[in-house]
């Protein structure tokens, strides 16, 4: 599957929902995320462009494959494979992986709110240290019309790296500092994110 989608950092998460449901987005829900990614020790993998995941959501998880990404300053075009797994096997996937060579990279616990209209889905993330980001997946076209309601926002094929950068260079912190501020306020570990950069 070909998967398509664009983002934008967003301020004011109260404007961004109030247009969401004046241009007909229904929220359909709202619940905690837990991605955990997989690597080799070096990194090599996430930083050439491609991902390893699992990605519980409630009672549920699944298992994610993301191959490269197509050359693209606004969207996020590749592929995309993903394998429900039963939530109960979570740590055997975790320890399979581990065993061919693809340990932990780093793990990221954020808050989502789905947004739903015809074709597109919308998703406000609330992602430790980076802050508040809007995801428009879908259609390319439909895409294109949705993100004319936002004409304040900035969208664009941000990358993880990117994101964390950005944070870094507005806080005047380091990540070392923004990792322990965030264990400090939650008591979890991010992991070695350091090695996306």
């Amino acid at each position: 599957m070909l998967e398509i989608e664009t983002r934008a950092i967003v301020k004011n998460k109260e404007e961004i929902i109030n247009i969401l449901k004046a241009n007909g987005f229904v929220n359909t829900k709202n619940f905690l995320q837990h991605d955990i990614m997989f690597d080799k020790e070096d990194a090599s993998l996430f930083r050439s462009g491609k991902k390893i995941r699992i990605r519980i959501e409630e009672e549920t998880a699944e298992l994610t494959y993301k191959g490269f990404i197509q050359n693209d300053s606004t969207f996020s075009k590749r592929e995309e494979l993903n394998l429900p797994i039963p939530l109960y096997l979570v740590m055997d996937y975790k320890h399979f992986l581990e065993e061919l060579g693809y340990p932990m990279l780093f793990q990221i616990k954020k808050y989502r709110s789905i947004w739903k209209k015809g074709e597109i889905i919308a998703t406000l993330d609330d992602w430790p240290i980076i802050g508040m980001i809007l995801e428009l997946e879908g259609i390319e076209s439909e895409i294109k019309k949705i993100m004319n309601f936002f004409p304040t926002l900035k969208f664009a094929n941000y990358r993880l790296k990117e994101l964390f950068g950005d944070k870094i260079n507005e806080t005047g912190k380091d990540l070392e500092k923004l990792k322990q501020e965030y264990f400090n306020e939650t008591n979890f570990e991010i992991g070695r994110i350091e090695l996306i950069f």
